[in-house]
């Protein structure tokens, strides 16, 4: 499984035309602009993977899933299993438990010091029992086991993030804002763990990763691909980035907005 998941991330990217990326990137623009001003006077508005699944499924379970969120194993576990790997590949920790256990402890220290680096989640593991901060942390070192395991790390290069979501801000409506989503970042790839079922939204919701990094380049350079990998099956799916990418992530926006004015394609 490494070899494969890794062969996906550091596989060479194919050339993009760069006229067609431009000028598909300006609709791409276009489309979130009129989105943006369409929205004018509603309340901010977030669009991440998430929506996007929820906009394309057609499963009831699914849509009624949408409530209001709060911590717990399920949630934390990719925050906490982040923070272990980083430290896993720094080398400051030997093992996924002994990383998970780290940064628990790490939490318990900001908020009895009062520190300014204690989040909210900082101050939810705080608070838990004893038994329901192992709890926790198990779910994590299952989260951060798996990821740790399935990637050739040193294979990526030296050029990794992990764990550092992009946003892009709206530069017409401060009340919308798009997020792309990805658990490890190299120079030509990003890599975005998957839960759930397999679905025919992924593309989509990959998209919008391709999406984001596009609108934050400032010299219009073609991102890397995106890669989406199901722990539990190792099933992949590779987004590469063409302008058919874009407008596919831009329609999805729209859908989840409730303005698209076509059907969402799938990118060829």
């Amino acid at each position: 499984m490494a070899d494969r998941l890794t062969d996906a991330l550091v596989a060479p990217l194919a050339d993009v035309d760069p006229s067609s990326w431009a000028a598909t990137l300006e609709e791409a623009k276009g489309t979130l602009a009129g989105l943006a001003v369409r929205r004018a006077g509603a309340g901010p508005f977030r669009v991440t993977g998430h929506e996007i699944r929820a906009a394309l499924s057609s499963d009831a379970t699914e849509l009624a899933a949408q409530l209001p969120f709060a911590w717990s194993a399920r949630t934390s576990r990719r925050a906490l299993g982040l923070a272990a790997v980083r430290l896993l590949v720094a080398g400051d920790a030997r093992s996924p438990v002994e990383a998970v256990r780290a940064r628990l402890e790490e939490s318990c220290h900001w908020v009895r010091d009062g520190s300014p680096c204690a989040s909210q989640l900082d101050r939810w593991l705080a608070g838990l029992s004893p038994a329901g901060r192992a709890a926790v942390g198990a779910e994590a070192v299952t989260w951060a086991t798996r990821l740790w395991c399935a990637l050739d790390w040193p294979a990526l290069g030296s050029t990794l993030t992990i764990g550092r979501d992009r946003w892009w801000d709206s530069p017409h409506s401060a009340l919308l804002a798009l997020r792309g989503r990805a658990e490890v970042r190299t120079d030509r790839a990003n890599l975005v763990v998957l839960s759930g079922p397999r679905r025919e939204s992924v593309r989509a919701e990959l998209a919008l990763v391709t999406l984001v990094d596009s609108l934050r380049a400032r010299d219009g350079a073609v991102p890397g691909r995106v890669v989406g990998w199901w722990p539990d099956s190792g099933h992949l799916v590779r987004v590469e980035p063409e302008p058919a990418v874009l407008t596919l992530g831009a329609e999805a926006v729209g859908l989840v907005l409730g303005a698209a004015g076509a059907p969402v394609r799938s990118a060829a």
